[in-house]
């Protein structure tokens, strides 16, 4: 992270809050995909469903392997449920055609479906993960409050960890949303500032004194 742009003064606090929101990031990313290895270990083994994991799930790359070590040093193997039977031929039924047609059938349609529950697992690791941002970008905007403005502040976080536009948006959106009541009521006690004049720019014409 580079804090050549910062104060001396805030150099080390821009640091330890980079820290902070890369072990919260890294924690949210453990959990969710702890949470993805138990519910699809009917369906697949362990590091297949981690490698599944990092496939619907946008993980940093240099937070991949640290996530991937909390998960299994953390597993609990005992507690894993059963897999699944996939269907199998056996003897004289493996040289009938129709039958290896319906189990080759039998077998994608267990890994579309897979699949399928995969992005559904991801979107809502996903949810939790941009929560996750959200709270870092506002600790981002307490830090720097008296140095950059609010959306100086988050777009300065979204770009450290390089976050794409859909999800950088959607941290921007949500992060000014949770400090807007704040950042309002302070408005209003800006000397000049009268509710009449407030009132006149809400609705997008000018108050009574033309301001």
């Amino acid at each position: 992270m580079s804090t050549r742009r910062f104060p001396p003064s805030l150099r080390l606090r821009a640091r330890v809050a980079y820290a902070t929101a890369w072990e919260a990031l890294l924690e949210t990313h453990t959990a969710q995909a702890m949470q993805f290895v138990h519910e699809f270990a009917p369906r697949l083994p362990v590091l297949k469903a981690l490698d599944l994991y990092f496939r619907v799930v946008a993980v940093p790359a240099p937070m991949e392997e640290p996530v991937r070590s909390r998960v299994l040093s953390g597993l609990d193997l005992d507690c894993l449920l059963p897999r699944m039977p996939l269907p199998t031929l056996r003897g004289w039924s493996r040289i009938r055609l129709d039958l290896l047609i319906e189990n080759a059938r039998s077998r994608r349609r267990f890994h579309e479906k897979t699949l399928q529950l995969a992005r559904m697992a991801g979107a809502r690791a996903a949810e939790d993960v941009q929560a996750t941002h959200v709270a870092n970008a506002l600790n981002f905007v307490t830090l720097l409050a008296e140095h950059l403005p609010v959306d100086r502040a988050v777009s300065h976080y979204v770009r450290e960890f390089s976050l794409p536009l859909h999800a950088a948006a959607g941290v921007n959106q949500r992060a000014q949303a949770q400090v807007a009541g704040e950042h309002l009521a302070a408005q209003s006690s800006v000397p000049g500032f009268s509710p009449s004049r407030r009132a006149g720019m809400v609705v997008g014409y000018p108050a009574a004194d033309g301001g």
